[in-house]
């Protein structure tokens, strides 16, 4: 190809035309000039009043803030006239890739790169993706009705209760959904380009209950001193910590998190929160578990007309599993810190990011720390990353020893996600 290789990887032997390739640099997020005027007063106003009891309004905040001076400014820029190259180059690339189904295009699964594949690599590499036995198994029927049946039961019950109001009763009942879509992300940094399946459970028949238990149960995780809630705090936090000698940076990551999170489990631990949990819901134990697990167990996706169905885990996609995952992970740390402490090893640092951890202990103990943390449930197993050279990567960030203490320097995100 003649074009920025940074931005776009072709895998095919395919002579890409100009115009294709000048339409796909242009990146997922180009969009032509919309003239109508947002009222930012009044969606700045509508916002506050949604955010100002929420205990993370800040965030929420700069976060919205940040959003919108970069739409301010994008706005400010010159515009190119809707009849002039680009929309004609985009036309022309649509037409294309209609002419060639051969060809897909898609996203890196990391970084800002944009991946053609041969249409029967990509349908190869899911199918032997979806083949595994252990993690994955084909349906007979798909169960959406089935499960917009039970959800609307249980919505109707929590109306009659008044666990609700009738606006949030007309908000989460559904009617048309569809089954969730898996698909998935090259790995173009690694050998054979394997796929990362992603799943996308919007207009599925859990997605919007799963996101009102998931704001229900986020009231009482990432409480604790080991959580990180984004980068910014992280390097804050462990920006300028003394170390001694004899003790190294390493990280821990669980083995795909949410295909292995057992349900059973992880229902236990949300039980014995509960008394945390009832001071955000009126909705009774017996039903708020039920729904739980309800979502939980609906762990199907449909991939060219089959229906699959994950044989362990919890569903992939589903807004109420990260915070699943994090009740999981926050007892899992509080026992294997317990444990270690009772064989005298007390960790100098350790710091969480959903199941990124980022550890600072004596060389000689990282082994059982290790084997520690592996011992806690037999599907819930961590790789170990050691440092090297008193430097590691955790996050978006490079963290170094040096003269004993801990220095941090931001990583420049490149397009290709190395």
């Amino acid at each position: 190809m003649n074009g920025e290789s940074n931005w776009i990887e072709n895998t095919t032997t395919v002579e890409i035309p100009d115009y294709l390739e000048r339409t796909l640099m242009l990146g997922p997020n180009f969009n032509v000039e919309n003239n109508r005027n947002l009222p930012y007063i009044e969606l700045v106003a509508s916002i506050e009043k949604s955010i100002q009891n929420k205990e993370n309004a800040d965030e929420i905040r700069s976060d919205v803030s940040n959003a919108m001076i970069n739409h301010i400014n994008y706005h400010r820029q010159p515009r190119h006239h809707p009849e002039e190259w680009i929309q004609q180059d985009v036309i022309k690339s649509r037409k294309y890739l209609k002419e060639n189904p051969n060809l897909v295009i898609t996203r890196a699964d990391k970084g800002s790169k944009t991946v053609i594949m041969e249409t029967e690599e990509y349908h190869g590499k899911m199918k032997t993706l979806l083949d595994d036995e252990n993690t994955y198994k084909k349906l007979r029927t798909n169960p959406t009705n089935k499960i917009v049946k039970k959800i609307n039961g249980i919505i109707d019950e929590w109306r009659r209760k008044e666990y609700i109001d009738f606006r949030t009763q007309r908000r989460l009942k559904e009617s048309s959904c569809n089954p969730p879509r898996i698909y998935g992300l090259p790995k173009v940094h690694k050998e054979n380009r394997p796929l990362r399946p992603v799943v996308s459970t919007i207009g599925s028949a859990t997605y919007n209950i799963a996101g009102y238990l998931s704001d229900i149960i986020g009231n009482v995780v990432g409480k604790t001193d080991f959580h990180v809630r984004n980068s910014f705090d992280f390097a804050n936090e462990i920006t300028g910590v003394q170390t001694e000698e004899g003790e190294e940076l390493f990280s821990l990551d669980v083995v795909s998190l949410y295909t292995n999170v057992p349900v059973d489990y992880a229902l236990m631990c949300l039980e014995e929160r509960w008394t945390e949990l009832e001071t955000h819901t009126k909705i009774d134990k017996e039903s708020f578990m039920k729904t739980v697990k309800v979502v939980l167990e609906s762990t199907f996706f449909v991939y060219q007309g089959t229906i699959y169905g994950q044989t362990y885990g919890v569903p992939m996609g589903s807004p109420l599993s990260p915070v699943i995952a994090n009740v999981v992970m926050e007892k899992l740390e509080q026992e294997c810190i317990k444990n270690l402490e009772a064989k005298q090893i007390r960790m100098r640092v350790y710091k969480r990011y959903v199941d990124d951890c980022m550890c600072v202990a004596r060389r000689e103990h990282i082994q059982t720390i290790v084997d520690t943390f592996n011992n806690f449930h037999d599907r819930l197993q961590f790789t170990v990353e050691h440092e090297v050279g008193g430097k590691m990567k955790f996050l978006d960030m490079m963290l170094e020893r040096a003269e004993n203490k801990i220095t941090t320097s931001w990583l420049p995100k490149q397009p290709d996600g190395r």
